[in-house]
């Protein structure tokens, strides 16, 4: 990716003087960026451009080149990517469209794409993209007009829409915040969002990532990448009601649908998950501040009201307000014209009208030992104009000397804002919830799950035998019941007692063996949902209603095995589940179990495999998490023995992917442990 960023020569092929020629864009903002390198200039027609030599055919052009842009019609672009290779250029961005995105029947000019850049080792971007920005070098080569330059800085976009990601340039731009790289990257085709952001990963110019994302393509190692980096990265993920609408086979297939999944997986890796444009930008304009060490926030606002609203959004936010101290807000009262606000955090200045004391009221809170960050609501207009931007023009210095994230939130005429935004040095916020919102995600940024466990739970799994129920699986495609408990107990996971009985004389046998109560089960490949199919009896006392249920269930659901289980009673109904998505690879996932899973659909997910720390991040994910501790005088489940579940469960889909999906369910925890009463559990086919 470096050879992308950092060319020293950039050959842009389709420039032509014709009105409405877009590659001549390209050349106007190489030089509005002041790109020092060597330009080429490429078509066909060939000719001059504004007094330069536009070549025929790349191949003679004179000096190497290490970036080819091509913007011509999408049938040409092969053979000119061909020419390319024979040229020696190694990085090559397509921004021409009409490939796939215009119509599914042009697979065959992809592949011939495809395959001319195998032939020479050239990486590319694209096709229908408008290419990549990187400010210190001066390499801009979009073909929209950009008619300003960028500031340099840290921040770095990925954005699969050229369209977004321009949004996304000129309004951080303007907010003051500065740009390192930038690339848009279209259709895909051979460089992902995984191998730009790799590169970023390392890239010592960019601080803080954005991805603006409509498809994931290698999730697993996006989530790695993510996982492993102290650099923020934000992740605005579009396109969420394109998940699959195909009938899932299990509860935890059709529970883990492909926003979940991306979501859970974003939040467990730590990357800050938006879902608007506007909400993008307040947290970028958030993690570009220095790093709050904490979540205590001190308010100072002109407006009582605006302070309210903050507060609320600070409690939402999950951030906290700490007390003042009494000689912070001492000096401050006396300030005051009459005695008629009482002084906390937040702080409320309506009182206080001498604009000069801002500055050090600002400077004090940011000084305060038991202060995190700082948020400002400053309103203004007429003769407070010039006392409140010599006021704005210093809070960059404050931020900077303090260490600390302070959320400027301006309220004032909109031309005003526009006038003092360049000399404020930090991004304003219109709106004391984008300001908390700035601050949260500000936070958040950074903070990432260390390796944790005290449960040691994968030593002990039977690996060899695992391994041989699932290869004879493979070929019919699924366990039925009995195999899917015997997996579950080569894994060491708790299993109520059971055997499997081949007609009714032998059920009423087994059932007197287990003694007590039981319950009858139909196996057959169609009792996913054996309830439903009345493929379940409960409380079975006696041989005798052993042998006349097994009788009936064997003829009504035309079955020739069933499992005759100890009835387990007591306990809460969960369900652990494991699921291999496309694109993130094993997934484990945990909730209320029994019949009410889908319709509840009150769920956690993680990668797998979890550790002690993630597995118990996923109890208190559910919305029903106070069921497990004990509710209205029920004793609290097991938990240790309800994490070493979900644990065993993820080692299980972490290291056999043949597991397409699997379910525990339910699972019964209570105080005395868990024990699985069914399972399901697919394979993918051996074939």
């Amino acid at each position: 990716m470096q050879g992308f960023f950092e060319a020293e020569s950039v050959a842009v092929i389709g420039v032509s003087a014709r009105p409405g020629n877009l590659a001549k864009n390209i050349v106007a903002n190489l030089k509005t960026f002041n790109y020092q390198g060597e330009v080429y200039l490429v078509s066909p027609t060939g000719g001059q451009y504004h007094g330069r030599t536009v070549y025929t055919d790349i191949r003679e052009v004179p000096g190497p080149v290490d970036l080819a842009v091509v913007l011509t019609p999408a049938a040409t672009v092969p053979g000119i990517v061909e020419a390319c290779g024979q040229k020696g250029i190694k990085r090559v961005i397509v921004e021409s469209g009409g490939f796939s995105e215009l119509d599914a029947s042009r697979g065959a000019l992809e592949q011939e794409l495809d395959d001319a850049a195998a032939r020479h080792g050239i990486r590319f971007i694209g096709p229908n993209c408008i290419g990549i920005i990187s400010t210190a070098r001066g390499l801009a080569v979009p073909f929209p007009i950009i008619n300003h330059g960028l500031t340099p800085g840290g921040v770095s976009i990925v954005a699969q829409s050229g369209g977004v990601g321009l949004t996304y340039l000129n309004r951080l731009t303007s907010d003051m915040v500065g740009i390192a790289r930038f690339a848009a990257v279209g259709n895909k085709q051979n460089v992902n969002e995984q191998d730009l952001l790799a590169y970023l990963v390392d890239d010592p110019r960019t601080e803080v990532i954005l991805l603006y994302l409509e498809s994931i393509v290698a999730g697993r190692d996006m989530f790695e990448l993510i996982r492993g980096t102290d650099k923020p990265v934000i992740v605005h993920k579009s396109n969420i009601a394109a998940t699959s609408q195909a009938i899932a086979a299990s509860h935890t297939a059709a529970l883990a649908n492909d926003d979940l999944v991306v979501d859970s997986a974003l939040a467990q890796c730590g990357a800050i998950r938006v879902s608007s444009i506007h909400q993008c930008l307040q947290v970028v304009k958030g993690v570009t501040l220095p790093r709050a060490q904490g979540k205590r926030v001190a308010v100072i606002s002109r407006s009582g009201g605006h302070a309210v609203v903050a507060a609320d959004e600070i409690h939402r936010q999950g951030l906290s307000l700490p007390a003042l101290p009494a000689d912070y807000l001492e000096p401050i009262q006396r300030e005051f014209r009459a005695s008629v606000i009482k002084l906390q955090n937040p702080l409320d200045l309506g009182d206080l009208f001498n604009l000069k004391l801002y500055l050090e009221i600002t400077k004090g809170a940011l000084a305060l030992d038991n202060v995190d960050a700082v948020l400002v609501i400053h309103g203004y207009r007429g003769p407070e104009t010039k006392p409140s931007r010599e006021f704005l023009a210093q809070l960059r210095r404050l931020c900077q000397e303090a260490g600390k994230p302070l959320a400027m939130v301006l309220l004032s005429d909109p031309e005003e804002v526009e006038a003092v935004r360049p000399t404020t040095g930090l991004p304003l916020f219109d709106t004391p919830e984008d300001g908390v919102l700035a601050l949260a995600a500000n936070q958040r940024a950074g903070l990432r799950h260390q390796p944790h466990e005290t449960i040691a739970c994968a030593d002990d799994i039977n690996w060899p035998q695992v391994s041989r129920i699932v290869d004879i699986a493979r070929e019919q495609g699924e366990l039925e019941l009995p195999e899917a408990l015997h997996l579950l107990l080569a894994a060491r996971i708790p299993v109520a007692d059971f055997g499997v009985a081949r007609d009714p004389d032998e059920a009423a046998s087994l059932a007197g063996r287990l003694g007590g109560p039981v319950a009858l089960k139909a196996v057959g490949s169609r009792m996913s949902h054996k309830t439903e199919q009345g493929g379940v009896v409960l409380d079975l006392c006696d041989a005798a209603e052993v042998r006349t249920a097994a009788q009936e269930m064997i003829e009504r659901l035309e079955v020739d095995r069933l499992v005759v289980m100890g009835m387990v009673t007591g306990g809460r109904e969960v369900i652990v589940g494991a699921k291999h998505d496309a694109a993130f690879g094993p997934l484990v996932l945990f909730g209320l179990g029994g019949t009410a899973a889908e319709a509840y659909g009150d769920v956690a997910l993680r990668l797998a495999p979890v550790d002690d720390v993630e597995a118990g991040g996923m109890l208190e994910a559910i919305r029903a998490a106070a069921l497990l501790k004990g509710f209205r005088g029920a004793p609290p489940v097991n938990r240790m023995a309800l994490l070493e579940v979900i644990m065993r469960v993820s080692r299980l889909a972490a290291r056999m992917p043949a597991l397409a999906e699997l379910d525990i369910n339910p699972l019964l925890v209570g105080p005395g442990g868990a024990v699985a009463v069914d399972a399901r559990c697919r394979v993918e086919s051996a074939q």
